[in-house]
């Protein structure tokens, strides 16, 4: 549950809500390497999308697999129907089958 003062900025921020009264969630990818050495910017956005009302999910990564991770696990729903209907077609690397 978020806390009322931050409830009470998302509610003046016209952020909606998820159904459980959770903050809306963001994925926030972090080079290992940049986590290991304690890198300020991190701290920074952390606090900056949590003032906006955001919860930010840390996805680390080494690097070479970000498309990877954005293409196979951050996908929307609405991606996901377009690719449905043919009204979006994927990138020819997209291999969901040898994501790992």
């Amino acid at each position: 549950r978020l806390p009322p003062a931050t409830s009470n900025l998302a509610k003046q921020r016209n952020f909606k809500l998820a159904p459980n009264h959770s903050s809306p969630r963001i994925a926030l990818l972090l080079y290992r390497k940049h986590v290991i050495t304690n890198q300020r910017y991190i701290q920074d956005l952390i606090t900056y999308f949590e003032s906006e009302g955001l919860l930010p999910i840390p996805v680390f990564i080494n690097g070479v697999e970000a498309h990877t991770i954005v293409r196979d696990w951050l996908t929307s729903q609405h991606e996901i129907e377009g690719v449905s209907h043919g009204t979006i077609v994927r990138d020819s690397t997209y291999k969901p089958n040898e994501a790992t």
